[in-house]
């Protein structure tokens, strides 16, 4: 087997190994009722997946411990965001927004 060859098996088993564990959070997500992702998983880019981010609702804290254990990882940051959108129409008379919260939860391997 060429170089070449070994290299192309090793990303097509990360990527699947990626889809993988994407999928199953995705599923621990359908399974508690009420959460949400708000984006796609986002796993950094590293030699090892050490670190990926999770943006949901503030709702997914209640689940965290379980998240945590179930996945063997630790949470090490919790960022919150207001994203405010212009209401916009004839009968708006002044500026009004809608306010969604967005947080995100960022996760290393429990080691």
């Amino acid at each position: 087997m060429s170089l070449y060859s070994e290299y192309l098996d090793a990303k097509s088993n990360l990527l699947s190994k990626d889809l993988a564990f994407k999928t199953a959070v995705q599923e621990w997500f359908s399974e508690h009722e009420g959460l949400m992702l708000m984006q796609p998983i986002d796993l950094i880019d590293t030699l090892t997946m050490d670190h990926f981010t999770i943006t949901t609702t503030m709702a997914f804290e209640k689940h965290l411990r379980d998240f945590e254990e179930t996945f063997q990882v630790k949470c090490i940051r919790i960022n919150h965001q207001e994203v405010l959108t212009p209401i916009t129409g004839e009968e708006v008379s002044r500026i009004e927004y809608n306010v969604k919260h967005v947080w995100k939860f960022h996760f290393r391997e429990k080691k």
